[in-house]
């Protein structure tokens, strides 16, 4: 595994654990529809079991819930609005829509204040 980034930059061995490594993550798509809000948040790295490398956004809320994705677009949407409020993403909210292609996805839009 691999962080590429974090937030806050100096996460502890223990929030570093429930980020990549809880079995209490839960998948971002059962968030679908809610807003979050953002406590910490990790993108990493992490090899699969068929041995592929995926890229995943993990965010943590104030009262320990985590969730995460492997979802291209959600993460870059986030990490836009990273970059844009520079570094601090008080809450999202999850949302889905449907490709062209008839697949739904989720994404996220900013929802702090």
């Amino acid at each position: 595994m691999t962080i590429l980034k974090s937030y806050p930059e100096t996460l502890s061995k223990k929030a570093l654990y429930n980020l990549t490594m809880s079995p209490k993550t839960q998948k971002m798509t059962t968030a679908k529809g809610s807003t979050l809000e953002v406590a910490a948040w990790c993108l990493y790295d992490d090899v699969d079991k068929e041995g592929e490398v995926r890229r995943v956004l993990s965010i943590q809320t104030p009262e320990g819930e985590i969730f995460a994705t492997n979802s291209a677009t959600f993460q870059d949407d986030f990490l836009r609005m990273v970059d844009l409020f520079d570094g601090v993403v008080s809450a999202i909210e999850v949302i889905s829509g449907t490709s062209k292609g008839g697949r739904e996805f989720i994404d996220c839009a900013y929802a702090g204040e």
